[in-house]
């Protein structure tokens, strides 16, 4: 019914309505209906003097008269206003006849109008130059010589904010505009695209410098030093505006209610309190096409005093560097995208192929001189510049950097920097990095979902959770940052290069704005998370080393000396012992070498089968002759292991046939070892005990490694899937990536059926037993790519293991399954998470240092959070003193005597307006802040007393 009687009030809209029998005008009485109405004003039936009176102030609202059948759409000219500038509404000035414009179009919130305008040329502004008074009116015009076209302060403002939160393009908005003022084209309307277009740039470079404070400050505009219109992190520390100048020597409160965890912080220094910890990556959405537009005809109008590198400064660089990206080494870990493509030629017909950037990790703000574009891939020499352009503006004890290819990029950091010559712009970034190198206060990390597809040396040095005082920090901000940029992709592809320079810089400072107004409640929210995940790790913990206490001293000092040497170890050179790691377990000997050979040989004809698959019958010559190969090949191997079989295992050699002895190609494939899990005739009297036990040891290893393949590649398969989503459009592009995902699909199966293989021959020696408890059937529903939320749930699962081994110490019942739906491959026999007390003391101990180290890093959290609190009050009350500086008005630029005007005293009271405005939004913010924050930080203090 609803509906109905929604559309009938709808349908009673377009009629008189209420208005309906009036015979007298509501405003002046006149007689007859008022047949003029307005659609701003809500209702406003009124004759044409008494609608012209009222809407001097509003002359571009929407106006209606009524025919005697139907409201037909009005514009203000029809009805004889006019805009008198620089002159009250009402006032006429006495010279508007000199220069009218009796058809001027201006661009508004509800339409395109085309309206009279009255320009001033008496003493009120006869020294003011036209497009000056359209701009006091709040008109912004298209050209400054001879304006014939404006766009309203208001439409801009709308289109800024509808862009930067809606990505909307200014294409579409024009449209939008258009429609709205003849949606049936009945009438004809003027394009006005371009000049509107135009207009809008022009107002969001400028505003940008207004709210930088440029226009306060010695210089104005062209005296703006590099990234200084960029919105800073406040909860970053920074010597210059939050961070107290006796840092170094404050009381530093270590001791915590945790007395176990307390000694092992008690030497720490606060150093890493005052980190920032920055992250960069590189996005290949952020593509710009090559078209027609050049450096020439679309000009950069920020050109490096925000967010993107200045154009000649890093244009220099990047060609001066080519030569030692093309003679850079091959990477040695990962096979990430950044590292396939660091040295790709660039994309055809991409003037450049994407974006890379600089951000604070923790609070996803753009660094200054942060951003840049990519002109082949992602190089390290542009990471470098992007690197140090943010370092530029870093005032910190240490920072912590995070790259999803941290372990390749700063091998030879520190070289590299060192070639920045002393003119580039971010020269003072690479003096702040070779100090800070110098001091050994640089420390490199692995975001922590990339971390699992690096090679297990990476995953042990580049760990957050193994760097002291990042907290709960994952490096992972960065793509939340792309997430938020990548709906703009598709028209930043079709922009200048200019063009699209400044609406990034647009972007990045919307978003740090809108990151720093909702800082508070960041903050808040995961100082809640860190309080109770705080509690329980380190009851936890406490709890975990005086069961181990009790138990083992003397093993538990020894641990605490490793991790400690561990934790003091800046190098971490390969070799060197990780007490959160433990290696296998290796078998040798005679017999032993003999049963690895065959299980080899097993896999290696897998290997032949599986190339062979999908070969037609009798193929090409040259499939033929490969296939001859393998087969000899084959034969080889299976020659020398039935040699070995006839002196290590003499009753089953005893036992084959001649064929069986000596195979030929066509049985090859299919005849049989007989191992000592499979012996003739399941005969298992042929097989001694020893060779039993050696292969069931082999298997049992063989299974653990096929596991970790297995996780090893739906890792991959996890980051390929997420890399793809965020990184790939496009049908070509798309196509590549499916063939990566197929690859490791294939990875994926062959490393399950090797270990269901194994687990079938180890279930023929050792039988049913507790022991398919640990090493499970294998199902492909438990073989599930990984993802953000199956990495929360392995740290869980850890956490549980450590609870369940306490609970038995307690009595309790531990028997029972666990709450978390997780496949078993994650959690059961795993070196990174397994608890299995049965198989000795040293995975006890690894779980031990694991449990430490969790809480540690909330403990840390909780120390960085409230730090962070109070730097961000101290950030906003420092930027509040110094707009309160700006407060008196002095003459920034010298403007010649031509521009007088200029520098009036309207002037001077929007000076002083304009700085206090901004230092009570800074002032009410850290108010705001404060009060927030109170009870979180009672709470904290409660925690670290």
């Amino acid at each position: 019914a609803w509906r109905e009687i929604f559309l009938s009030e709808e349908v009673r809209a377009a009629g008189p309505g209420e208005a309906r029998g009036l015979t007298q005008c509501p405003g002046c009485g006149g007689e007859g209906f008022p047949e003029y109405r307005c659609v701003d004003c809500r209702g406003a039936d009124l004759c044409k003097d008494c609608t012209v009176h009222w809407h001097k102030y509003s002359p571009l609202h929407q106006l209606e008269r009524y025919n005697g059948e139907f409201y037909e759409r009005t514009c203000a000219a029809d009805m004889g206003m006019r805009i008198q500038l620089m002159h009250r509404p009402g006032e006429m000035c006495a010279f508007r006849t000199l220069h009218p414009v009796e058809k001027f179009t201006v661009a508004h919130t509800n339409g395109i109008h085309v309206i009279p305008v009255d320009f001033c040329f008496c003493e009120l502004g006869r020294d003011v130059p036209r497009h000056i008074q359209l701009m006091r009116y709040r008109f912004w015009p298209a050209t400054c010589e001879n304006p014939q076209t404006a766009t309203t302060h208001e439409a801009l403002d709308q289109f800024t904010r509808l862009q930067l939160l809606g990505r909307l393009n200014i294409y579409d908005y024009y449209k939008a505009i258009e429609a709205a003022t003849d949606g049936a084209l009945l009438r004809g309307i003027a394009n006005v695209r371009q000049q509107v277009s135009n207009c809008v740039r022009q107002f969001r470079h400028i505003t940008m410098f207004k709210r930088a404070g440029r226009g306060h400050e010695e210089g104005g505009i062209a005296g703006t030093p590099p990234g200084a219109c960029a919105v800073r992190c406040p909860a970053c520390p920074n010597f210059d505006t939050n961070v107290p100048l006796d840092w170094a020597s404050r009381p530093f409160r270590c001791a915590t209610q945790h007395s176990s965890l307390a000694a092992q912080r008690t030497l720490m220094p606060p150093r890493w309190l005052y980190s920032v910890i920055l992250a960069l990556d590189a996005n290949f959405r952020l593509s710009n096409k090559l078209t027609r537009s050049t450096n020439k005809t679309d000009p950069n109008l920020t050109d490096g005093k925000a967010y993107m590198a200045p154009r000649k400064d890093y244009g220099v660089y990047i060609k001066q560097t080519e030569r030692a990206d093309r003679e850079a080494k091959p990477s040695d870990c990962s096979r990430f995208g950044a590292l396939n493509m660091a040295n790709q030629r660039g994309g055809k017909g991409l003037r450049t192929t994407g974006v890379g950037g600089c951000f604070c990790a923790r609070h996803e703000i753009v660094q200054p001189l942060g951003m840049a574009t990519l002109r082949r891939g992602e190089r390290y020499s542009t990471m470098d510049w992007i690197f140090c352009g943010a370092l530029s503006f870093v005032r910190a004890a240490m920072i912590v950097v995070s790259y999803d290819i941290a372990c390749q990029w700063s091998k030879n950091l520190v070289s590299r920097v060192k070639k920045i010559k002393h003119t580039r712009t971010v020269w003072q970034g690479a003096k702040t990095f070779l100090a800070l190198a110098n001091e050994h206060a640089v420390k490199y990390v692995v975001p922590k979902f990339h971390l699992y597809a690096h090679k297990m040396y990476c995953q042990l040095r580049y760990a957050f959770g193994r760097l002291l005082g990042t907290g709960a920090t994952d490096g992972e901000g960065c793509e939340r940052v792309w997430a938020g940029a990548n709906p703009a992709a598709p028209s930043l592809r079709e922009m200048g290069p200019g063009g699209m320079s400044d609406v990034m810089d647009d972007m990045c400072g919307a978003w740090n704005w809108a990151k720093v107004c909702g800082i508070g409640k960041l903050l808040n929210s995961r100082m809640d998370r860190a309080l109770d995940e705080g509690t329980m790790q380190t009851n936890i913990f406490t709890e975990f080393t005086e069961a181990l206490e009790a138990e083992d001293p003397q093993k538990l000092g020894e641990w605490r000396r490793k991790l400690a040497a561990w934790d003091g170890d800046e190098l971490k050179k390969e070799g060197t012992e990780c007490p959160y790691h433990v290696e296998k377990e290796c078998y040798r000997g005679t017999t032993v070498s003999c049963i690895i050979s065959v299980l080899r040989l097993s896999h290696h004809r897998i290997r032949v089968r599986l190339a062979t698959k999908h070969q037609p019958i009798g193929g090409t010559v040259k499939q033929a002759t490969a296939r001859t190969q393998a087969l000899n090949a084959l034969l080889h191997t299976i020659a020398n292991y039935r040699e070995e079989q006839e002196y290590l295992m003499s009753d089953v050699y005893a036992t084959l046939t001649a064929d069986e002895r000596d195979p030929d190609r066509s049985i090859a494939m299919t005849v049989k070892l007989y191992l000592p899990s499979d012996p003739p005739d399941h005969d298992t009297t042929l097989v001694t005990a020893a060779a039993r036990s050696i292969e069931s040891k082999l298997r049992w290893a063989s299974m653990a490694d096929e596991l970790d393949n297995l996780r090893h590649q739906l890792r991959l398969k996890g980051v390929l899937n997420k890399h793809k989503l965020a990184q790939i459009s496009g049908q070509r592009g798309c196509t590549r990536a499916r063939g990566a995902q197929e690859a490791v699909a294939a990875n994926v199966k062959r490393a399950a059926d090797a270990y269901r293989r194994h687990r079938k021959a180890y279930l023929a020696l050792e039988g049913e037993g507790e022991w398919e408890k640990t090493m499970c059937d294998l199902l492909d529903a438990h073989c599930r790519g990984l993802g953000d939320r199956l990495l929360e749930q392995m740290e869980e699962m850890s956490e549980y293991n450590v609870q369940q081994f306490l609970a038995g110490r307690r009595g309790a019942d531990s028997s029972g399954e666990t709450k978390y739906e997780l496949p078993w491959i994650w959690f059961s026999y795993t070196e990174e998470s397994g608890l299995e007390i049965t198989d000795g003391a040293l995975k006890l101990m690894v779980e031990w240092a694991k449990s430490r180290a969790r809480a540690q890093h909330w403990v840390e959290e909780v120390r960085l959070l409230a730090e962070e609190m109070r730097r961000v009050i101290a950030h906003n009350e420092s930027l509040a003193k110094i707009w309160d500086q700006r407060r008196e008005p002095e003459h920034t630029v010298d403007l010649g005597d031509k521009h007088q005007y200029a520098t009036d005293a309207g002037w001077r009271d929007g000076v002083r307006a304009y700085a206090c405005k901004q230092a009570f939004i800074r002032r009410a913010q850290a108010e705001n802040w404060r009060n927030e924050f109170a009870e979180t930080w009672r709470a904290a203090e409660t925690f670290l007393a």
